[in-house]
């Protein structure tokens, strides 16, 4: 299990901009005005053109320039945050030895502890003040990572759409009529808006994958097991990944290194092309947006033309065991896990302090007996072992089955009226091709690719799709997800 909760062995996400890098004068970094990724930022600092202080500045007169004021649960004060810059510069005056991180500014969800913070999950009768800091964010802060800030979220990382907190609703950051998805919610629009490099959150049923799709960045769903969830409460790669003893969920050393063994798609197969299969077209037809079909039906045709893709022989990939797994979330004893990892808070205080539909579904998930568990389990167990045999093996790399699944990354992109007056029914289709990536054990990343639609209010919109892989494939995800971005859509 990555950074997350225990409920559904969910995931952290590291998320960075999805667009290209603009030129800009080193003299006169704005970033009301140009797009700051962690490269940018790293060319800076390497011919000390700014200094982890001027970005500190930067980074706050952003946010309070900002007109989303509900992305964030707790900042940083400024004053801390340019105590820690000060810090870097003290440490590392030499760029050779400078850290990965060095002087990168990042957010992190309110579900993950940060010593001396208080962790709420948006939900204020809940929060604590954490003793110590979650070793996933101990390894950023390591390298070089400055905090701003805990993001807000969907109550109990509970939800796909980032409407259900206390704290208020961050909305999408091309339109403020629309949801800006969740739980992520605010993690996601710290990272569009801007105002920090990348976010640190937690993924069970696509709550990174979805926030990303609708705000335009990516979002990295890791291989389970290979981040600490150690300090996470229940619901650059590299850096965050690593063994964690006190995680129960942390593959080992040994599982480490065979994942850490397989070969790479682009040379496995020796013709340096990916294998793909997607969902059946009628699934997609259904689920999606007349919008996003479209997007849809144009990211097929261009998957179609390019020489480093082929798809894989029509009959020979079966989608049944990812659909099953993923309605498994909705209507099982799957779902009761959350009931479990926040009983003692629930217990002690009830559901009355709850927000009002995530008390609807705490109290419809309730009831399952230990019958129904089990047998989900054993349905679950077939349908990871059916997804798996869709995949090409690692240990005959050269045998048929796929590399990589394509999907939408969510149906549809509804605004905050529409999900207000349907918040349980239109949650569910925002998850329609997100769900059982953590119950099968698979890694995935939302990339956003294919261009855009037009909303009511004439505003152009993000699309994306999601690439899904067998675990430990977290690096091949992201370079092709990086080759399709760089593609041109029309």
């Amino acid at each position: 299990m990555s950074p997350a909760t225990l409920n559904l062995n969910p995931a952290s996400a590291l998320q960075a901009k999805g667009n290209n890098l603009h030129n800009a004068s080193v003299l006169a970094i704005d970033w009301d005005y140009e797009d700051v990724t962690i490269e940018y930022l790293q060319s800076l600092y390497a011919c000390n053109s700014i200094t982890p202080s001027d970005v500190v500045r930067l980074v706050y007169r952003r946010i309070e320039e900002h007109w989303d004021k509900a992305a964030w649960i707790t900042l940083v004060s400024e004053a801390e945050a340019m105590a820690a810059a000060r810090r870097l510069v003290e440490r590392y005056p030499d760029a050779e030895s400078r850290p990965p991180l060095y002087g990168v500014p990042f957010s992190v969800k309110d579900s993950i502890d940060i010593a001396g913070l208080p962790t709420t999950l948006a939900c204020p009768s809940y929060a604590y003040t954490a003793a110590q800091t979650a070793p996933v964010v101990q390894r950023i802060l390591a390298a070089g990572g400055i905090l701003i800030g805990k993001t807000n979220l969907d109550q109990f990382a509970t939800g796909l759409n980032g409407t259900r907190s206390p704290y208020g609703a961050p909305r999408c950051v091309y339109d403020a009529d629309y949801v800006s998805g969740g739980s992520s919610s605010g993690s996601v629009v710290s990272v569009a808006a801007g105002l920090v490099c990348f976010t640190v959150a937690t993924d069970t049923a696509g709550s990174t994958r979805v926030p990303a799709a609708l705000n335009g960045v990516v979002g990295l769903k890791p291989t389970l097991g290979t981040i600490s969830t150690v300090g996470l409460v229940p619901a650059s790669l590299d850096v965050m990944r690593g063994y964690d003893e006190d995680d129960v969920y942390a593959r080992d050393s040994l599982q480490l290194s065979v994942l850490a063994a397989q070969s790479s798609w682009w040379d496995a197969r020796g013709d340096g092309k990916v294998r793909y299969a997607l969902p059946p077209a009628d699934l997609v037809a259904a689920a999606l947006s007349g919008p996003y079909r479209l997007l849809f039906r144009s990211v097929l045709t261009k998957l179609a033309g390019l020489s480093f893709m082929t798809p894989t022989e029509e009959g020979r990939f079966d989608y049944t065991p990812f659909a099953s797994a993923n309605a498994m979330l909705y209507g099982s004893s799957v779902v009761s896990q959350r009931i479990v990892a926040f009983k003692p808070y629930l217990t002690s205080h009830g559901m009355d302090g709850l927000h009002p539909v995530i008390r609807e579904i705490f109290r419809a998930s309730d009831g399952f007996d230990a019958v129904r568990a089990y047998e989900d389990i054993f349905s679950l167990a077939e349908y990871k072992r059916n997804a798996a045999r869709q995949f090409r093996s690692s240990i005959s790399p050269t045998a048929g089955g796929i590399d990589v699944l394509i999907v939408p990354s969510t149906a549809v992109h509804p605004t905050v009226a529409e999900i207000v007056a349907d918040p349980i029914e239109l949650n569910k289709r925002l998850g329609s091709f997100t769900h059982f990536v953590n119950l099968l054990d698979l890694c995935a990343v939302a990339v956003p690719v294919g261009g855009t639609w037009v909303n009511k209010n004439g505003n152009a919109m993000p699309f994306s799709i999601t690439l899904i892989s067998t675990p430990g494939h977290d690096e091949d995800l992201l370079e092709l997800g990086q080759r399709l971005m760089s593609e041109r859509w029309a």
